[in-house]
C-alpha cells in the first residue's frame, strides 16, 4: 500500500493507478525497511533504515513522512534523500522531546511513481518523575511503534557522571514504565530508554533529567546459609549481596532469645562471608541475622546513620552431640535442626582415628538422629551435612569427636599363687589393679580339666590383693586350675588373669630306704619357676628344707636309710619360687602334703658269743613306731629267764648275773605300732660261752 502527503489513507485507490499506466510500467524497487527513529539531546530525530534494492535501475528518490499519532495525519518531509545507498536521515525540525513522532518512508521510482510505505516507526517519548516517597526515577513512556526485527526489550539507561552513559535496567517496551532504585546519594541524573533493533541502530527515547537523592535502604541480604567450619570450629555465613550497587557493607548480629545482637560489619558489597570469631559452635547452636547499608548518610539530624535494611530470616547452625553407650556399644548421634530453610537430606559422616571421612549413613530433612555401632578404643569424629530442599545451599554442624573409651581396666590381674593350705582346703592369691574401675571380680575353677566354673564373686571395691580360700576340695588328688575374670563397667567379662593351679605331690617309699616324690610343675606365673624346693617332717616333726631344683625337674629322691630308727614315717612340702615376675612379686606356692612311710623291719641274730664282738642278743627294729614291746628268752624246759619291755635292751646271755651255758634258747619277741599293728616273732638263738 502507498500514503500520498497529506492523505490520512496508505493505499492508493484502483482509480489513481488506472490513471498512471505510465508510473506503473517501470518495476517497482519498494520501500527501504525503515528501524529506529533516535532522539538526540535537542528533540532531533536520526532515521535509520536498510537501503531498498533496484535491479530495474528505477529508483529516483527516498520519501520521508511524519505525523505526530499513529493515525497521522503524516506530511512528507520538505527534504527527500536522493541516493539508493543512503542509510540514514537527520530530522531537525522533529521537536522529539516535546511529543512522539512518527515515520514511514516510500521509494520513488520511474517517472514519479511511488512504492508502498514502509513498517511505521515512532520515537520513544520518555517522561521521568521523581518517586514519592523519594528514592526512586519512575520513567515511563508512551506506547511506541517497531520494526518487526526490533527487541521487545527496552533498555534504561543513566548518565552518571555526566559524559558517562550506563544501562541500570530493561523491561518489556510494553510494560511502559520502569522504577529506578536511586543508588546515588545525591546528585544530577538524566535518563533514557532505548530499544535496540536487529540491525545493531538503537532507537534511543528523548532525555530528561533532576537532581536525585539516595533515601532508601539496600535490599535485604538473603542468606544462603549459615555453617561451621570444621577447621576452625567457628560458625560462617554466606549471603547473597542486594542489588543495589551503592551497598556498602552488612550487620553482622548475632540472633538471640531476645533479638538481634551487633556483632561486627562486614565492608564491601561483595564480601558476602564471615566467620564469627567469638563462635561457640561446638557447644551451642547459634543463630545469625544480616542487614545492608549503603553509602548515603540520612537521618534526623541529617547525615547521621547510613541507610541501612531489614533483616530477613534467621538462620542457625546445627548442633551435634554424640553420647557413646560403652554398654552397648553404639554411640548415639543427636543434632538440632537446621533453621533457615528446609531440609531435604541429612548426610552424616565418620572419621575414625584421624583417617578419611567416610558417609556414615542417611536421614531425611525431619530426622535429626543417628545411632552408629562402634569398637572401643577409638577417637571417632563426626560432622553432620543438611542439604537444602530444591536447592543447592548446605550447611555443616560442629565437629564432634568421642574416644569411645571404657572405664580403666586393669593394667594387671594376676593371680599371684594357688596353695594347698589344708588336706581340703587352697588358697587362693589375686592381685588386682585398684584404679581400675569395674564392676567385680569372678573366680573360675576347673577341677582336673573340666568346663571352668565359678566359685567365688567378689565386689568392685576389693583389692589390691584378694585372698580366697577354697574348701571341700581333695588337692591331694585333684588338679585344681584357676582365673580371676574382671568384669567391665558394663558387667562383662572384660580382662582374665593367668591361668594358675596346685601343685599335686605324690611321696612313696620303696624297701631300700627310698622316697621318691612326683609332682605337677607350677603354672603359671608371670615370671619362671626358680626352683621347688622340698621340705620335710619325720614323724610329724617340724619341716625341714632338705634340698631344691631346678625347673623342669619334677622328681625327687630322699634317702632315708640315716633314719631307721625313726618311726618311718616323712611327709614331704615342695615349694615353688617364682623369679624374674614382671609385677615384682615373686610369689611362692605350696603342694599338698604329702607322706611316705617306710615298712617297718625286724632283724632278729641266730645266736652271739659271751663276751665276744656282739655281746647281746637284741632284735633291730627299722623304721618301726613302736608303743609297746616285749622281748622273753626261754630255756629248753619252757621256763622265761629273761624280758625286757625296752626295745633298745639287748639280753646278755645271763640270768641274774651268771652266764647261762651254750646251747639254744627260744625267743618270743612281739611289739606294738603307733597305728595299732601287732608284729610277733619265735625262734631261737644260739649262745655260745665266752672264750
Amino acid at each position: 500500500m502507498k500514503r500520498l502527503l497529506g492523505m490520512n489513507a496508505r493505499t492508493l485507490t484502483p482509480l489513481l493507478l488506472g490513471l498512471m499506466p505510465a508510473l506503473v510500467a517501470a518495476q517497482d524497487p519498494g520501500p527501504p525497511s525503515l528501524r529506529c527513529a533516535s532522539v538526540n539531546v535537542a528533540g532531533d530525530v536520526t532515521l535509520t533504515w536498510v537501503p531498498t534494492t533496484d535491479p530495474g535501475g528505477s529508483f529516483v528518490e527516498y520519501r520521508i513522512y511524519r505525523a505526530d499519532l499513529p493515525d497521522g495525519p503524516y506530511a512528507l518531509l520538505p527534504v527527500t534523500v536522493p541516493a539508493i545507498g543512503l542509510t540514514t536521515f537527520f530530522d531537525a525540525t522533529a521537536d522529539a522531546d516535546a511529543a512522539q513522532r512518527f515515520y514511514f518512508m516510500t521509494t520513488v521510482f520511474g517517472a514519479g511513481a511511488e512504492s508502498i510505505t514502509s513498517d511505521t516507526v515512532s520515537t520513544v517519548f520518555m517522561e521521568l518523575e521523581q518517586s514519592v516517597p523519594a528514592g526512586a526515577a519512575d520513567i515511563s513512556w508512551a506506547p511506541v511503534s517497531t520494526a518487526p526485527t526490533a527487541s521487545t526489550q527496552a533498555t534504561i539507561w543513566m548518565e552518571y557522571p555526566i559524559g558517562t552513559w550506563s544501562q541500570v535496567g530493561s523491561t518489556a517496551v510494553s510494560a511502559g514504565d520502569y522504577a529506578h532504585v536511586i543508588s546515588i546519594c545525591e546528585d544530577s541524573l538524566t535518563f533514557r530508554v532505548g530499544v535496540q533493533d536487529a540491525l545493531g541502530c538503537v532507537s534511543f527515547s528523548n532525555l530528561l533529567g533532576d537532581v536525585f537523592a539516595d533515601v532508601t535502604p539496600p535490599g535485604i541480604p538473603v542468606i544462603t546459609s549459615v555453617s561451621v567450619d570444621t577447621l576452625t570450629g567457628l560458625s560462617t555465613v554466606t549471603w547473597q549481596p542486594p542489588p543495589e550497587l551503592d551497598t556498602d557493607g552488612y550487620i553482622m548480629l548475632w540472633n538471640t532469645a531476645t533479638g538481634g545482637v551487633i556483632q561486627d560489619t562486614v565492608w564491601g558489597r561483595t564480601n558476602t562471608f564471615y566467620s564469627w570469631p567469638l563462635s561457640e559452635a561446638g557447644t551451642r547452636p547459634e543463630g545469625f541475622l544480616v542487614a545492608a547499608f549503603d553509602t548515603c548518610l540520612v537521618g534526623v539530624p541529617p547525615n547521621q546513620a547510613p541507610n541501612t535494611s531489614p533483616t530477613g530470616t534467621a538462620h542457625a547452625t546445627m548442633f551435634l552431640v554424640p553420647t557413646n553407650d560403652r554398654c552397648a556399644g553404639t554411640m548415639q548421634l543427636d543434632w538440632t535442626p537446621y533453621i533457615g530453610w528446609d531440609v531435604d537430606i541429612h548426610r552424616v559422616y565418620v572419621q575414625r582415628d584421624g583417617g578419611a571421612w567416610t558417609l556414615l549413613g542417611e536421614s531425611s530433612g525431619t530426622v535429626t538422629g543417628l545411632a552408629h555401632p562402634v569398637d572401643p578404643g577409638v577417637q571417632y569424629c563426626y560432622v553432620v551435612r543438611a542439604e537444602e530442599a530444591g536447592g543447592a545451599a548446605f550447611s555443616l554442624s560442629n565437629k564432634a569427636c568421642v574416644f569411645t573409651d571404657y572405664p580403666p581396666l586393669p593394667q594387671s590381674n594376676y593371680i599371684r599363687s594357688v596353695s594347698v593350705t589344708g588336706p581340703t582346703s587352697i588358697t587362693v592369691v589375686d592381685s588386682v589393679d585398684v584404679t581400675a574401675v569395674t564392676a567385680g571380680y569372678r573366680l573360675l575353677r576347673s577341677d582336673n580339666g573340666t568346663p571352668f566354673e565359678e566359685v567365688e564373686t567378689f565386689s568392685a571395691g576389693a583389692g589390691p590383693v584378694i585372698v580366697h580360700l577354697d574348701e571341700g576340695l581333695d588337692p591331694a588328688n585333684v588338679g585344681y586350675r584357676y582365673r580371676m575374670v574382671v568384669l567391665d563397667s558394663c558387667g562383662r567379662e572384660a580382662v582374665s588373669s593367668n591361668l594358675a593351679g596346685n601343685m599335686v605331690l605324690r611321696a612313696e617309699p620303696d624297701l631300700y630306704g627310698m622316697n621318691t616324690l612326683r609332682w605337677n610343675g607350677y603354672a603359671t606365673w608371670e615370671g619362671a619357676v626358680g626352683a621347688y624346693n622340698i621340705h620335710r617332717s619325720i614323724d610329724d616333726g617340724p619341716y625341714e628344707l632338705i634340698g631344691s631344683v631346678a625347673e623342669p625337674t619334677w622328681t625327687f629322691v630322699d634317702d632315708v636309710n640315716a633314719f631307721t630308727g625313726t618311726g618311718g614315717r616323712f611327709c614331704y612340702l615342695v615349694e615353688a619360687v617364682e623369679v624374674g615376675g614382671a609385677l615384682g612379686i615373686n610369689a611362692r606356692s605350696w603342694s599338698n602334703e604329702a607322706c611316705a612311710v617306710q615298712q617297718d623291719l625286724l632283724y632278729i641274730p641266730t645266736g652271739f658269743i659271751l663276751g665276744g664282738a656282739s655281746p647281746t642278743f637284741r632284735p633291730v627294729l627299722a623304721y618301726a613306731d613302736v608303743s609297746a614291746y616285749e622281748l622273753s628268752i626261754i630255756n629248753r624246759w619252757g621256763q622265761v629267764i629273761w624280758t625286757s619291755m625296752d626295745p633298745d635292751l639287748g639280753w646278755d646271755g645271763r640270768v641274774s648275773g651268771t652266764p647261762v651255758p651254750t646251747g639254744v634258747y627260744a625267743y618270743y619277741c612281739s611289739y606294738r605300732t603307733g597305728a595299732d599293728r601287732v608284729v610277733e616273732r619265735r625262734g631261737t638263738v644260739t649262745v655260745l660261752g665266752e672264750r
